[in-house]
């Protein structure tokens, strides 16, 4: 059963969605509600997702739309179907997985893309993406570990400081810290039982700047 305040915001959230289209913003229910603050809201919300009585699509400002009418019945019509199916599939992204990238000593170059994986897009940046298995343990200072899914922009142009994707010598690929002083190029691991390798001109081409990391528990 829904307390006074539930069934009022989830009254409110049909309604507005029916009449505009559109989900209410928080400022939006907050006046509707009479609420001080928005952390009111944020409890209220909490209560109706734990309850199954509305959904919430991550990295949209207008983000909760209804499941439920306040007496339990299933709330549906076509536009709804349709304009959530729309949210989802625009949330995630096919890129490639192209194969292992070495956390450690260099291993073979990468191999040929043979399966792509979904991606949530706030994981991603801006120029063209793709992704890697981790396999190795010279990174796990930097958060990095065994088996994580690395997201590589492969078109960012990098900056001292960050992780890339290092093509060492045509043959061997790594990833590590990125620090360019002239013409010399280091690789540094984050950790300590690894060593930081300078590389002279033109034996090191950056195949691209981590954005995140995707991992499964």
């Amino acid at each position: 059963m829904l307390t006074i305040k539930q069934s009022q915001l989830l009254n409110y959230l049909i309604n507005k969605i029916e009449d505009s289209g559109t989900s209410p913003s928080y400022e939006e229910i907050c006046i509707h509600l009479n609420l001080k603050s928005k952390s009111g809201i944020h409890r209220i919300v909490q209560g109706l997702l734990e309850r199954d009585y509305i959904i919430k699509l991550n990295n949209k400002a207008r983000s909760i739309y209804p499941k439920k009418y306040p007496n339990g019945k299933i709330y549906s019509t076509l536009k709804q179907d349709q304009d959530n199916e729309k949210l989802y599939n625009t949330n995630t992204l096919s890129i490639p997985l192209l194969g292992k990238i070495a956390a450690g000593l260099p291993i073979e170059a990468i191999e040929t893309a043979n399966e792509n994986i979904e991606v949530p897009t706030s994981f991603l940046g801006k120029g063209k993406c793709y992704a890697l298995k981790v396999d190795g343990d010279s990174m796990i200072e930097a958060g990095i570990l065994q088996n994580d899914i690395a997201i590589i922009d492969s078109e960012k142009q990098p900056v001292n400081g960050d992780i890339v994707v290092a093509l060492i010598d045509e043959e061997d690929v790594t990833l590590k810290r990125f620090r360019k002083n002239g013409e010399s190029i280091a690789l540094e691991p984050a950790n300590i039982n690894y060593k930081t390798y300078i590389y002279g001109p033109n034996r090191i081409k950056v195949q691209g700047v981590l954005t995140s990391l995707y991992r499964h528990y």
